[in-house]
């Protein structure tokens, strides 16, 4: 816990922050114990972030911005990138009530804070609205559900906010002198991060199938090259023309009765204006898809072993990312939650994105894919880590019957 109203020599110390620490040994606590004592640090964590937001913007009132900010690099050896948003944060803040309660209360992550409190600064947003999320989601999922908020708040479909993310567009180049490295570093409005993503990933996926299984580079590495690659090289297909750019993923609701697109949304969920949908579908090929419906078949069964591009896109619309560690799509396979191997069949109802590391898990490590009432997917550990190889069979057969289960 901390205590702000510590006495030191039978006076009060009313400006100072102290953490009264646990005196069971770490070695002689139990598990629940333990867990407790990890949920209190990031209590306690929250709390202190609200007590430095408030020192924060009242030394702002008092000094102004770049005296402040200077103190916060000086006193917190914080970078002056981080120093400017903390101020602005703080700053913010004030104007939000029920989430500087929260942060005080220590029932909501400073992330999340900053989150709310940067979607403030960029429009008007309804605090009441997000502050149940914002003390129950992580700050991924967080900063998603307040893009949503953002658009549907939107008088224009989001277009000004979009515009806004462009006009902010960064990017640098430099040499680091302690090494002589190139540094590249960039900033990019969600549409075109996206392009560079796919761009990247597919490439990616090309330089891993032309490897040797034997010397494999790093993911980092693999995906230096593949951006030194969509730089500096000029590639033609085998008629000489330009290659294909990259395939994103646009979703987008049909509205029947005014035959109108509506929710338009990346494949991760990150909603993006109607026009922009219109606008890049006018550049692109289109692929309408009914998912279930009987022109893009979505249950093979035992046809094909492989997911169909039509069921992968059907995938990434469900799942939007890893369902275990919440990877971007670009890097996930499709992976049979009953396994081909013990007559699993290629329906979308019986498979999920995982990354590498994720699909690893399942089929070295034993966890398992399970789904909760609300239809989405997720990862769950095994009981046991260490199991002889002879139960493998078993526990294949016992994930199929599960899953049989949870379908009926």
């Amino acid at each position: 816990m901390v205590d702000m109203e510590k006495t030191a020599n039978g006076r009060p110390v009313i400006n100072q922050i102290e953490v009264v620490l646990p005196s069971l040994a770490v070695g002689n606590a139990t598990l629940e114990q333990l867990r407790a004592r990890l949920q209190s640090t990031f209590r306690v964590e929250n709390q202190a972030a609200a007590v430095r937001a408030e020192t924060l913007a009242e030394l702002t009132r008092r000094k102004g911005v770049h005296i402040t900010e200077n103190d916060l690099r000086e006193k917190g050896l914080r970078p002056r990138r981080k120093a400017r948003s903390e101020v602005e944060t703080a700053v913010e803040l004030e104007e939000l009530p029920k989430t500087s309660e929260g942060l005080r209360d220590g029932e909501i992550p400073y992330e999340n804070a900053r989150i709310l409190a940067k979607a403030s600064q960029e429009g008007d947003v309804d605090e009441s609205e997000l502050i149940g999320p914002a003390k129950t989601q992580s700050p991924d999922k967080f900063a998603g559900t307040v893009r949503k908020h953002q658009q549907q708040r939107s008088e224009d479909d989001g277009m000004s906010r979009l515009e806004h993310q462009r006009a902010q567009r960064f990017a640098k180049i430099k040499t680091d002198n302690t090494d002589g490295m190139t540094v590249l570093y960039g900033r990019f409005d969600p549409i075109t991060g996206a392009l560079i993503e796919t761009a990247l990933s597919q490439k990616m996926n090309e330089l891993w199938r032309e490897e040797d299984p034997r010397a494999r580079r790093t993911p980092g590495q693999r995906m230096a090259d593949a951006l030194a690659h969509l730089v500096t090289r000029e590639e033609t297909d085998e008629d000489g023309k330009p290659p294909r750019g990259p395939r994103l993923l646009l979703i987008a609701d049909y509205d029947v009765v005014s035959r109108e697109l509506r929710n338009g949304r990346l494949g991760d969920g990150t909603p993006i204006p109607t026009e922009k949908v219109r606008d890049l579908a006018c550049q692109s090929d289109i692929l309408p898809a009914i998912f279930r419906g009987v022109s893009q078949p979505m249950d093979l069964g035992r046809s094909r072993r492989a997911a169909s591009p039509a069921q992968r896109i059907a995938l990434v619309a469900r799942d939007k990312a890893c369902v275990g560690c919440g990877a971007t799509s670009n890097w996930c396979q499709a992976h049979h939650i009953i396994p081909w191997a013990v007559q699993g069949n290629t329906d979308l109802d019986d498979m999920v994105l995982l990354c590498s590391r994720c699909h690893h898990k399942v089929h070295d490590d034993h966890w398992q894919v399970r789904r909760k009432p609300s239809g989405k997917y997720y990862l769950k550990p095994p009981l046991k880590h260490d199991r002889p190889e002879s139960t493998l069979r078993k526990t294949l057969l016992h994930g199929r019957r599960n899953a049989i289960k949870q379908r009926k």
